[in-house]
């Protein structure tokens, strides 16, 4: 132990200065030593310790949100958040994308959660060959063999996060990519001509589903709903890639051609309804005349079922 003397020029009574302590003074004992600085006076040590380690630092979560970082990959301080980063069974993925996936959720008092047993219904693997299930629209025999081999050797989480970039970018990102092409030993390249390819195969589904229901250009639709309807839009799209089905646009289509009649009732006005049915404009509002139905508004014939619009 190393004692160190602690003396405090004084002012001498003649006006002058002394190098004697004090009186009542007491000299502090240090003791240094790895790790800690031990200050005693009167016998009484306090501890500090040299600096904070960052790695004490965590979310406050439990199970897979405990390993929340952010994407810069610091500790996730203040609640774990959309954009943090989550490690499942050695697969980094954002938060947001793992709640899509039905591993987590928001409590009431909108703090994420972890979904009881979400980890493993996302991540198992599914039956070898399974088929579509009997609502599931199938494509073209050679695009779903086309298909069944993309995914071969990919793990589900993983298909599941291409389908989000598709969903949230328009296309696979690169690290997802290189990610599956590694998993799957294929070349990067193929597989990302492999993925445009059946990436082209469901818009192509979405776009006949949505001229059956009467949409003269799907286009406009798909543009309208990712203007004015994004998460619907979203979770639309999310349902056709896991799913197989387009059933999720319809209800955002119905919305689509409803609004028409405010926004452009003149595209109303000039449809073709077929069943006799004609239209009028009285005062901002478009009035069908509907066969053994009499007169009632656009809206409330779409809503009824009781027409279908061409060229909407």
């Amino acid at each position: 132990m190393s004692n160190y003397a602690s003396f405090q020029a004084m002012s001498a009574p003649d006006g002058g200065t002394s190098n004697n302590a004090p009186e009542g003074y007491r000299g502090a004992t240090i003791n240094a030593q790895p790790g800690a600085v031990s200050v005693t006076e009167t016998g009484t040590a306090t501890q500090r310790p040299h600096g904070l380690n960052t790695a004490d630092f965590t979310s406050g979560s439990a199970g897979i949100l405990s390993t929340a970082r952010t994407p810069l990959g610091a500790p996730s301080m203040g609640g774990v958040k959309p954009t943090d980063i989550i490690t499942v069974d050695g697969f980094e993925l954002s938060v947001a994308t793992a709640e899509q996936m039905g591993m987590v959720t928001r409590d009431a008092a909108g703090r994420y959660v972890e979904v009881q047993g979400g980890v493993e219904a996302a991540t198992a693997e599914p039956a070898e060959q399974e088929a579509p299930a009997d609502d599931a629209e199938a494509f073209a025999p050679e695009a779903e063999q086309a298909l069944a081999t993309l995914c071969e050797g990919v793990s589900p989480s993983l298909q599941v996060a291409a389908l989000q970039d598709a969903i949230t970018a328009g296309e696979v990102s690169a690290t997802t990519i290189s990610r599956a092409a590694s998993e799957s030993g294929r070349e990067p390249s193929k597989l990302a001509a492999e993925v445009a390819t059946t990436m082209e195969h469901f818009r192509a589904q979405a776009v006949t589903a949505v001229e059956s229901w009467g949409g003269g250009d799907a286009e406009d639709f798909f543009d309208w709903a990712r203007t004015h309807k994004p998460r619907e839009m979203k979770a639309a799209m999310q349902a056709h890639g896991m799913e197989r089905n387009t059933r999720g646009y319809q209800p955002l289509f119905q919305e689509y051609v409803a609004q028409v009649g405010d926004t452009d009732p003149d595209a109303v006005l000039n449809a073709s309804f077929g069943g006799g049915i004609t239209a009028r404009k009285e005062g901002k509002a478009v009035v069908l005349n509907i066969p053994g139905r009499g007169e009632m508004s656009y809206r409330a014939a779409l809503k009824a079922g009781l027409i279908r619009v061409s060229g909407a």
